[in-house]
Protein backbone atom coordinates (compact mmCIF):
# COMPACT_ATOMS: atom_id res chain seq x y z
CA UNK A 1 0.00 0.00 0.00
CA UNK A 2 3.24 2.13 0.79
CA UNK A 3 4.47 1.93 -2.43
CA UNK A 4 1.06 2.11 -4.50
CA UNK A 5 0.94 5.82 -2.39
CA UNK A 6 4.52 6.72 -3.48
CA UNK A 7 3.57 5.78 -7.39
CA UNK A 8 0.91 8.00 -7.42
CA UNK A 9 2.85 11.50 -5.47
CA UNK A 10 5.35 10.84 -7.97
CA UNK A 11 3.25 10.41 -10.50
CA UNK A 12 1.32 13.33 -9.65
CA UNK A 13 4.18 15.36 -9.67
CA UNK A 14 5.74 14.10 -12.69
CA UNK A 15 2.56 15.52 -14.99
CA UNK A 16 2.37 18.78 -12.95
CA UNK A 17 5.34 19.25 -14.03
CA UNK A 18 4.73 18.21 -17.74
CA UNK A 19 2.23 21.25 -20.36
CA UNK A 20 -1.03 20.73 -19.40
CA UNK A 21 -2.93 17.72 -21.60
CA UNK A 22 -6.24 17.97 -23.31
CA UNK A 23 -8.46 16.05 -20.73
CA UNK A 24 -10.32 12.38 -22.54
CA UNK A 25 -13.35 11.68 -21.54
CA UNK A 26 -13.84 9.36 -18.82
CA UNK A 27 -16.82 6.41 -17.87
CA UNK A 28 -17.76 8.06 -14.02
CA UNK A 29 -16.88 4.07 -12.71
CA UNK A 30 -12.89 4.38 -13.24
CA UNK A 31 -11.40 3.67 -10.67
CA UNK A 32 -9.68 6.96 -10.56
CA UNK A 33 -11.14 9.49 -12.67
CA UNK A 34 -9.45 12.14 -11.47
CA UNK A 35 -6.08 11.52 -11.80
CA UNK A 36 -6.17 9.63 -14.98
CA UNK A 37 -7.92 12.70 -16.61
CA UNK A 38 -4.82 14.83 -15.14
CA UNK A 39 -2.05 12.91 -16.00
CA UNK A 40 -3.33 11.14 -19.35
CA UNK A 41 -2.06 12.26 -22.76
CA UNK A 42 -5.52 12.23 -25.35
CA UNK A 43 -3.42 11.02 -28.65
CA UNK A 44 -2.97 7.46 -26.86
CA UNK A 45 -5.71 7.09 -24.08
CA UNK A 46 -8.53 5.73 -25.28
CA UNK A 47 -11.95 6.55 -23.59
CA UNK A 48 -11.89 3.80 -20.76
CA UNK A 49 -15.01 1.58 -20.07
CA UNK A 50 -16.49 1.01 -16.69
CA UNK A 51 -14.44 -2.15 -16.72
CA UNK A 52 -11.24 -0.52 -16.36
CA UNK A 53 -9.07 -2.03 -14.28
CA UNK A 54 -5.60 -0.34 -13.83
CA UNK A 55 -6.30 3.03 -14.91
CA UNK A 56 -3.19 3.81 -12.66
CA UNK A 57 -0.75 1.57 -14.89
CA UNK A 58 -2.44 2.60 -18.10
CA UNK A 59 -1.53 6.41 -17.22
CA UNK A 60 1.85 5.49 -16.13
CA UNK A 61 2.23 3.54 -19.50
CA UNK A 62 0.87 6.74 -21.41
CA UNK A 63 2.03 10.25 -20.34
CA UNK A 64 5.87 10.22 -20.02
CA UNK A 65 6.32 9.34 -23.43
CA UNK A 66 4.26 12.33 -24.71
CA UNK A 67 6.32 14.78 -22.47
CA UNK A 68 7.39 17.71 -25.01
CA UNK A 69 10.70 18.26 -25.97
CA UNK A 70 12.24 21.35 -23.83
CA UNK A 71 13.46 24.19 -26.44
CA UNK A 72 16.76 24.24 -27.12
CA UNK A 73 19.05 26.81 -24.77
CA UNK A 74 19.60 30.06 -26.60
CA UNK A 75 22.83 31.46 -27.43
CA UNK A 76 25.46 33.50 -25.74
CA UNK A 77 25.08 36.10 -28.22
CA UNK A 78 20.76 35.85 -27.83
CA UNK A 79 21.13 36.10 -23.73
CA UNK A 80 23.57 39.22 -24.50
CA UNK A 81 20.94 41.42 -26.07
CA UNK A 82 19.11 43.03 -23.08
CA UNK A 83 15.61 42.27 -21.94
CA UNK A 84 13.26 45.02 -19.88
CA UNK A 85 12.18 43.44 -16.73
CA UNK A 86 9.32 46.43 -17.46
CA UNK A 87 8.34 44.59 -21.16
CA UNK A 88 4.91 43.85 -19.77
CA UNK A 89 4.06 46.84 -17.78
CA UNK A 90 2.40 49.62 -19.57
CA UNK A 91 4.07 51.62 -22.28
CA UNK A 92 4.55 54.35 -20.56
CA UNK A 93 5.77 53.17 -17.57
CA UNK A 94 8.44 51.25 -19.96
CA UNK A 95 9.23 54.32 -21.87
CA UNK A 96 9.38 57.24 -19.63
CA UNK A 97 12.20 57.06 -16.55
CA UNK A 98 11.66 59.75 -14.50
CA UNK A 99 10.22 63.70 -14.98
CA UNK A 100 12.71 66.16 -12.92
CA UNK A 101 11.17 69.88 -13.27
CA UNK A 102 13.10 72.56 -12.18
CA UNK A 103 11.42 75.20 -10.04
CA UNK A 104 12.29 78.36 -12.98
CA UNK A 105 9.54 77.09 -15.34
CA UNK A 106 11.69 78.93 -18.00
CA UNK A 107 12.12 76.48 -20.99
CA UNK A 108 15.36 73.54 -21.18
CA UNK A 109 16.99 74.27 -24.19
CA UNK A 110 20.37 72.99 -23.71
CA UNK A 111 20.97 69.07 -22.35
CA UNK A 112 24.55 67.67 -22.03
CA UNK A 113 24.39 64.28 -20.49
CA UNK A 114 28.70 63.61 -19.56
CA UNK A 115 27.81 60.35 -17.83
CA UNK A 116 31.10 58.24 -17.85
CA UNK A 117 31.38 56.66 -14.46
CA UNK A 118 35.46 57.59 -14.94
CA UNK A 119 34.19 61.22 -14.40
CA UNK A 120 34.66 63.42 -11.00
CA UNK A 121 31.07 64.33 -11.57
CA UNK A 122 29.04 62.31 -13.84
CA UNK A 123 25.82 64.52 -14.80
CA UNK A 124 23.24 65.85 -16.70
CA UNK A 125 24.26 69.30 -17.19
CA UNK A 126 20.92 71.74 -18.13
CA UNK A 127 20.54 75.32 -19.46
CA UNK A 128 17.76 77.33 -19.50
CA UNK A 129 16.74 80.14 -21.41
CA UNK A 130 17.07 82.57 -18.64
CA UNK A 131 20.79 81.03 -18.75
CA UNK A 132 20.54 79.42 -15.72
CA UNK A 133 21.65 76.04 -15.29
CA UNK A 134 21.86 72.90 -13.40
CA UNK A 135 24.81 70.21 -12.78
CA UNK A 136 22.34 67.35 -12.15
CA UNK A 137 24.11 64.32 -10.94
CA UNK A 138 24.01 60.87 -12.63
CA UNK A 139 23.96 57.86 -10.86
CA UNK A 140 25.70 55.14 -12.85
CA UNK A 141 24.87 52.45 -10.01
CA UNK A 142 21.86 51.78 -11.96
CA UNK A 143 22.85 48.76 -13.60
CA UNK A 144 21.54 48.00 -17.49
CA UNK A 145 18.15 46.64 -17.62
CA UNK A 146 18.65 43.06 -18.84
CA UNK A 147 22.29 42.75 -18.09
CA UNK A 148 24.30 40.66 -16.11
CA UNK A 149 24.10 42.03 -12.41
CA UNK A 150 20.79 44.23 -13.36
CA UNK A 151 18.37 43.66 -9.86
CA UNK A 152 14.73 44.84 -10.03
CA UNK A 153 16.04 46.49 -6.17
CA UNK A 154 18.12 48.90 -7.75
CA UNK A 155 15.10 49.77 -10.54
CA UNK A 156 13.54 51.89 -8.29
CA UNK A 157 16.86 54.39 -7.87
CA UNK A 158 16.61 57.48 -10.09
CA UNK A 159 19.34 58.12 -12.57
CA UNK A 160 19.03 61.92 -12.35
CA UNK A 161 19.51 64.32 -9.09
CA UNK A 162 18.16 67.52 -9.14
CA UNK A 163 21.19 69.83 -8.20
CA UNK A 164 21.38 70.72 -4.73
CA UNK A 165 21.23 74.43 -5.47
CA UNK A 166 18.65 74.75 -7.60
CA UNK A 167 16.71 72.46 -5.76
CA UNK A 168 17.41 73.92 -1.93
CA UNK A 169 16.58 77.34 -3.87
CA UNK A 170 20.30 78.01 -1.79
CA UNK A 171 23.22 79.37 -3.75
CA UNK A 172 21.17 80.28 -7.12
CA UNK A 173 23.50 82.62 -8.13
CA UNK A 174 26.88 80.25 -8.29
CA UNK A 175 23.84 78.69 -11.36
CA UNK A 176 23.08 82.22 -13.05
CA UNK A 177 24.74 83.26 -16.34
CA UNK A 178 24.30 87.13 -15.63
CA UNK A 179 26.50 88.75 -18.41
CA UNK A 180 23.77 90.01 -21.03
CA UNK A 181 23.72 88.90 -24.50
CA UNK A 182 22.81 90.28 -27.14
CA UNK A 183 19.11 91.86 -27.73
CA UNK A 184 18.48 90.10 -30.77
CA UNK A 185 20.23 86.11 -29.94
CA UNK A 186 17.34 83.91 -29.95
CA UNK A 187 18.41 81.54 -26.86
CA UNK A 188 18.56 78.01 -28.43
CA UNK A 189 20.82 75.32 -28.25
CA UNK A 190 23.43 75.86 -30.03
CA UNK A 191 24.27 78.85 -27.76
CA UNK A 192 25.97 76.92 -25.11
CA UNK A 193 28.15 74.22 -25.27
CA UNK A 194 29.49 72.15 -21.94
CA UNK A 195 33.46 70.27 -21.59
CA UNK A 196 33.38 66.20 -21.29
CA UNK A 197 34.17 66.93 -17.84
CA UNK A 198 31.10 68.62 -16.81
CA UNK A 199 33.12 71.42 -15.45
CA UNK A 200 33.06 74.33 -17.35
CA UNK A 201 30.13 76.00 -19.76
CA UNK A 202 31.10 77.95 -23.04
CA UNK A 203 28.29 80.71 -24.11
CA UNK A 204 27.90 82.72 -27.26
CA UNK A 205 25.95 85.67 -28.11
CA UNK A 206 27.18 88.80 -26.41
CA UNK A 207 26.96 91.95 -27.43
CA UNK A 208 30.62 92.32 -27.59
CA UNK A 209 31.38 89.68 -30.30
CA UNK A 210 32.74 87.27 -28.02
CA UNK A 211 32.17 83.68 -26.30
CA UNK A 212 32.57 83.21 -22.66
CA UNK A 213 33.73 80.33 -20.42
CA UNK A 214 32.10 79.78 -17.31
CA UNK A 215 32.86 77.46 -14.16
CA UNK A 216 29.97 75.14 -13.53
CA UNK A 217 31.07 74.79 -9.82
CA UNK A 218 31.01 78.56 -9.24
CA UNK A 219 29.32 80.43 -11.90
CA UNK A 220 31.98 82.47 -12.34
CA UNK A 221 33.81 83.99 -15.68
CA UNK A 222 36.82 82.19 -16.29
CA UNK A 223 37.56 83.45 -19.58
CA UNK A 224 36.26 85.66 -22.90
CA UNK A 225 37.54 84.50 -26.30
CA UNK A 226 37.34 87.10 -29.12
CA UNK A 227 38.04 86.66 -32.79
CA UNK A 228 34.92 87.12 -35.07
CA UNK A 229 33.92 90.58 -36.02
CA UNK A 230 30.13 90.14 -35.52
CA UNK A 231 27.96 88.50 -32.90
CA UNK A 232 28.67 84.62 -32.52
CA UNK A 233 25.83 83.11 -33.00
CA UNK A 234 26.54 79.27 -32.41
CA UNK A 235 28.93 76.89 -30.79
CA UNK A 236 29.86 73.29 -31.34
CA UNK A 237 32.27 70.85 -29.61
CA UNK A 238 33.90 67.54 -31.22
CA UNK A 239 34.17 64.39 -29.27
CA UNK A 240 36.77 64.42 -26.98
CA UNK A 241 40.39 62.99 -26.61
CA UNK A 242 41.86 61.64 -23.57
CA UNK A 243 42.44 64.35 -21.10
CA UNK A 244 39.13 66.19 -22.05
CA UNK A 245 41.23 68.08 -25.19
CA UNK A 246 38.65 68.99 -28.22
CA UNK A 247 37.50 71.01 -30.93
CA UNK A 248 35.32 73.70 -30.65
CA UNK A 249 33.70 75.67 -33.94
CA UNK A 250 32.28 79.35 -33.18
CA UNK A 251 29.84 80.48 -35.78
CA UNK A 252 28.71 84.49 -36.12
CA UNK A 253 26.86 86.66 -38.38
CA UNK A 254 30.03 87.90 -40.32
CA UNK A 255 29.32 84.77 -42.00
CA UNK A 256 32.56 83.19 -40.69
CA UNK A 257 33.57 80.16 -38.10
CA UNK A 258 36.28 79.96 -36.29
CA UNK A 259 38.03 76.51 -35.19
CA UNK A 260 39.45 76.58 -31.64
CA UNK A 261 41.45 74.41 -29.31
CA UNK A 262 39.89 73.16 -26.08
CA UNK A 263 42.84 72.17 -23.38
CA UNK A 264 41.20 69.97 -21.24
CA UNK A 265 44.57 70.01 -19.02
CA UNK A 266 44.58 73.59 -18.60
CA UNK A 267 40.83 74.18 -18.86
CA UNK A 268 41.19 77.15 -21.38
CA UNK A 269 40.55 78.06 -24.91
CA UNK A 270 44.25 77.63 -26.55
CA UNK A 271 47.33 75.49 -25.40
CA UNK A 272 49.32 78.28 -23.80
CA UNK A 273 48.13 79.23 -20.11
CA UNK A 274 50.26 82.24 -20.31
CA UNK A 275 48.42 83.51 -23.46
CA UNK A 276 44.88 82.44 -22.40
CA UNK A 277 43.25 86.19 -23.21
CA UNK A 278 44.60 86.61 -26.69
CA UNK A 279 44.07 82.63 -27.90
CA UNK A 280 44.24 82.13 -32.16
CA UNK A 281 42.00 79.99 -33.60
CA UNK A 282 43.45 76.91 -35.75
CA UNK A 283 41.46 77.54 -38.43
CA UNK A 284 39.29 80.40 -40.14
CA UNK A 285 36.54 78.79 -42.32
CA UNK A 286 34.46 81.23 -44.88
CA UNK A 287 32.08 80.53 -48.13
CA UNK A 288 29.00 81.21 -46.50
CA UNK A 289 27.66 85.10 -47.36
CA UNK A 290 24.91 84.69 -44.70
CA UNK A 291 24.87 84.35 -41.04
CA UNK A 292 25.73 80.82 -39.53
CA UNK A 293 23.13 79.30 -37.65
CA UNK A 294 24.28 75.69 -37.09
CA UNK A 295 27.37 73.74 -37.26
CA UNK A 296 28.75 70.20 -36.32
CA UNK A 297 32.14 68.95 -36.39
CA UNK A 298 33.75 65.72 -36.32
CA UNK A 299 37.41 65.26 -34.86
CA UNK A 300 37.32 61.69 -36.22
CA UNK A 301 36.85 62.71 -39.99
CA UNK A 302 38.27 65.95 -39.82
CA UNK A 303 35.18 67.90 -40.99
CA UNK A 304 33.40 70.69 -39.98
CA UNK A 305 29.69 71.04 -41.26
CA UNK A 306 27.78 74.30 -41.45
CA UNK A 307 24.46 75.98 -42.48
CA UNK A 308 23.82 79.78 -42.85
CA UNK A 309 20.48 81.66 -42.58
CA UNK A 310 19.73 80.47 -45.61
CA UNK A 311 21.74 78.44 -48.51
CA UNK A 312 23.64 75.26 -49.07
CA UNK A 313 25.34 73.90 -46.14
CA UNK A 314 29.18 73.94 -46.55
CA UNK A 315 31.81 70.59 -45.44
CA UNK A 316 35.52 72.18 -44.49
CA UNK A 317 38.34 70.60 -43.17
CA UNK A 318 39.82 71.40 -39.88
CA UNK A 319 42.42 73.38 -41.41
CA UNK A 320 39.90 75.45 -43.23
CA UNK A 321 39.74 74.25 -46.67
CA UNK A 322 36.42 73.68 -48.24
CA UNK A 323 35.49 70.80 -49.70
CA UNK A 324 31.86 71.28 -50.91
CA UNK A 325 28.60 72.19 -50.71
CA UNK A 326 25.92 70.11 -49.86
CA UNK A 327 22.90 71.35 -52.03
CA UNK A 328 19.85 69.60 -50.82
CA UNK A 329 16.40 69.03 -52.98
CA UNK A 330 14.34 72.39 -53.83
CA UNK A 331 13.13 74.39 -51.03
CA UNK A 332 15.61 72.83 -48.73
CA UNK A 333 17.17 75.96 -47.97
CA UNK A 334 17.32 77.15 -44.61
CA UNK A 335 19.05 74.95 -42.28
CA UNK A 336 18.88 74.48 -38.58
CA UNK A 337 20.23 71.80 -37.10
CA UNK A 338 23.11 69.45 -38.42
CA UNK A 339 24.24 66.22 -36.91
CA UNK A 340 27.19 63.80 -38.31
CA UNK A 341 28.18 60.62 -37.24
CA UNK A 342 31.53 59.17 -37.36
CA UNK A 343 30.50 56.91 -40.19
CA UNK A 344 30.50 59.78 -43.07
CA UNK A 345 26.75 60.54 -43.15
CA UNK A 346 25.35 64.33 -42.48
CA UNK A 347 21.70 64.36 -41.01
CA UNK A 348 20.46 67.97 -41.97
CA UNK A 349 17.19 69.31 -40.73
CA UNK A 350 15.66 72.09 -42.81
CA UNK A 351 12.79 74.68 -41.74
CA UNK A 352 9.19 73.44 -42.32
CA UNK A 353 9.89 69.62 -41.48
CA UNK A 354 12.63 68.72 -44.17
CA UNK A 355 15.31 66.36 -43.66
CA UNK A 356 17.74 64.95 -45.52
CA UNK A 357 20.65 62.45 -45.47
CA UNK A 358 24.38 63.54 -47.25
CA UNK A 359 27.47 61.52 -47.41
CA UNK A 360 30.44 63.16 -46.45
CA UNK A 361 30.92 62.88 -50.54
CA UNK A 362 27.83 65.30 -50.98
CA UNK A 363 25.70 62.57 -52.16
CA UNK A 364 21.76 62.61 -51.31
CA UNK A 365 21.14 59.46 -49.88
CA UNK A 366 17.25 59.91 -48.29
CA UNK A 367 15.02 62.89 -47.23
CA UNK A 368 11.29 62.80 -46.18
CA UNK A 369 8.99 65.12 -44.64
CA UNK A 370 7.56 65.63 -40.87
CA UNK A 371 5.05 66.81 -39.57
CA UNK A 372 6.57 69.18 -36.62
CA UNK A 373 8.72 72.10 -35.65
CA UNK A 374 11.97 69.98 -34.90
CA UNK A 375 14.03 71.73 -32.06
CA UNK A 376 16.39 68.96 -31.57
CA UNK A 377 18.27 66.13 -33.20
CA UNK A 378 20.94 63.27 -32.43
CA UNK A 379 22.33 60.60 -34.34
CA UNK A 380 23.27 57.03 -31.66
CA UNK A 381 27.12 56.35 -31.62
CA UNK A 382 27.16 53.71 -34.57
CA UNK A 383 25.37 56.58 -36.81
CA UNK A 384 22.56 54.12 -37.69
CA UNK A 385 19.60 55.37 -35.92
CA UNK A 386 18.42 58.91 -35.77
CA UNK A 387 16.15 60.50 -32.61
CA UNK A 388 13.91 63.69 -33.35
CA UNK A 389 11.96 65.89 -30.92
CA UNK A 390 9.97 69.25 -31.52
CA UNK A 391 7.05 71.22 -30.89
CA UNK A 392 5.03 68.73 -30.89
CA UNK A 393 6.01 67.20 -27.44
CA UNK A 394 6.74 63.53 -29.38
CA UNK A 395 10.57 61.91 -29.43
CA UNK A 396 10.40 59.73 -32.71
CA UNK A 397 12.97 57.33 -33.93
CA UNK A 398 14.14 56.71 -36.91
CA UNK A 399 16.47 54.62 -39.41
CA UNK A 400 19.06 57.18 -40.48
CA UNK A 401 20.02 55.65 -43.50
CA UNK A 402 16.23 55.98 -45.37
CA UNK A 403 14.30 57.55 -42.35
CA UNK A 404 12.54 54.42 -41.78
CA UNK A 405 10.23 55.02 -38.75
CA UNK A 406 11.43 52.86 -36.00
CA UNK A 407 9.42 53.93 -33.03
CA UNK A 408 7.45 57.00 -31.46
CA UNK A 409 7.37 57.74 -27.66
CA UNK A 410 3.84 58.89 -25.99
CA UNK A 411 3.37 62.31 -26.26
CA UNK A 412 4.69 64.85 -23.71
CA UNK A 413 2.67 67.58 -22.67
CA UNK A 414 4.93 70.40 -23.74
CA UNK A 415 7.55 71.30 -26.52
CA UNK A 416 11.04 69.43 -26.79
CA UNK A 417 13.79 72.06 -26.77
CA UNK A 418 16.94 69.94 -26.73
CA UNK A 419 18.03 65.98 -26.03
CA UNK A 420 21.10 64.38 -25.15
CA UNK A 421 22.15 60.21 -24.63
CA UNK A 422 23.65 58.43 -21.89
CA UNK A 423 27.08 57.24 -22.25
CA UNK A 424 25.58 53.96 -22.34
CA UNK A 425 23.30 54.51 -24.88
CA UNK A 426 20.57 53.46 -22.98
CA UNK A 427 18.99 56.63 -21.54
CA UNK A 428 17.52 59.86 -23.73
CA UNK A 429 17.15 62.79 -21.92
CA UNK A 430 14.87 65.42 -23.41
CA UNK A 431 15.23 69.45 -22.43
CA UNK A 432 11.23 70.54 -22.32
CA UNK A 433 9.79 74.13 -23.11
CA UNK A 434 7.99 73.69 -19.65
CA UNK A 435 11.32 73.56 -17.73
CA UNK A 436 11.53 70.16 -16.80
CA UNK A 437 13.88 67.11 -18.23
CA UNK A 438 12.66 63.64 -18.94
CA UNK A 439 14.50 60.93 -19.27
CA UNK A 440 13.32 57.95 -21.53
CA UNK A 441 14.37 54.11 -21.80
CA UNK A 442 16.07 53.78 -25.07
CA UNK A 443 17.70 50.57 -26.62
CA UNK A 444 18.66 50.49 -30.14
CA UNK A 445 19.27 46.84 -29.98
CA UNK A 446 15.64 46.61 -30.46
CA UNK A 447 15.38 47.90 -33.77
CA UNK A 448 18.58 46.01 -35.26
CA UNK A 449 17.97 43.92 -37.82
CA UNK A 450 20.07 40.78 -36.08
CA UNK A 451 17.48 41.41 -32.76
CA UNK A 452 14.29 41.48 -34.59
CA UNK A 453 14.91 38.67 -36.38
CA UNK A 454 15.73 36.74 -33.56
CA UNK A 455 12.65 37.70 -31.09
Amino acid sequence: MFSLVLLLASLCLHCFLSSPPLLPVLSSSASCPLLLCFLSSPPLLPVLSSSASCPILLCFLSSPSLLPVPPPLCSAQQCFLPQSPLMFKDQMQQDVIMVLKFPSNSPVTHVAANTLPHLAIPAVVTVTCSRLFAVNRWHNTVGLRGAPGYSLEQAHHLPIEMDSLIANNSGVNKRQITDLVDQSIQINSHCFVVTADNRYILVCGFWDKSFRVYSSETGKLTQIVFGHWDVVTCLARSESYIGGDCYIVSGSRDATLLLWYWSGRHHIIGDNPNNSDYPAPRAVLTGHDQEVVCVSVCAELGLVISGAREGPCLVHTITGDLLRALEGPELCLLPRLISVSSEGHCIIYYERGRFCNFSINGKLLAQMDLNDSTRAILLSSDGQNLVTGGDNGVVEVWQACDFKQLYIYPGCDAGIRAMDLSHDQRTLITGMASGSIVAFNIDFNRWHYEHQNRY
